[in-house]
């Protein structure tokens, strides 16, 4: 199974706006620490541009200044920036499918395709776009 970076924090948003209860919310819940755990790897290489790139106070803050009337780090090479910021939202993540996750990503699988919410506009885009991901789980 695999998504981009960007995708993962959306993804675990959508997981859990199902209701679930008992086994079924504790196989969503351990998808969902899996999504975590790389939600916080790209949190921290951000961090980690951000003190490359970015210009910072004498407390070891990032300074934030204003940009078009939006709030920003000041990052003095803002397109170096914003490339590596870019390559790192568009990396893959991949979740194997090995025998220990078998009944999880099944099941996940199972949620999402078999779901009966209505979708509209945006949120259908999405969906469509979270079938196309869970359609990629191959254990049978």
């Amino acid at each position: 199974m695999r998504m981009k970076n960007e995708e993962v924090q959306h993804f675990a948003n959508f997981l859990m706006t199902f209701e679930l209860k008992g086994r079924e919310s504790r196989m969503r819940t351990r998808f969902v620490k899996l999504l975590a755990e790389r939600i916080e790897l790209v949190g921290e290489e951000h961090k980690e541009l951000l003190r490359q790139f970015a210009r910072f106070n004498e407390n070891g803050e990032p300074i934030v200044v204003e940009i078009q009337g939006q709030k920003a780090y000041d990052v003095p090479d803002r397109a170096a920036f914003n490339k590596e910021y870019f390559l790192l939202l568009n990396e893959d993540f991949v979740i194997e499918e090995n025998e220990e996750r078998k009944e999880m990503l099944l099941f996940i699988k199972d949620v999402i395709l078999n779901c009966d919410k209505t979708f509209k506009g945006r949120e259908a885009l999405e969906y469509d776009r979270w079938c196309d991901i869970i359609e990629e789980i191959k254990y049978e």
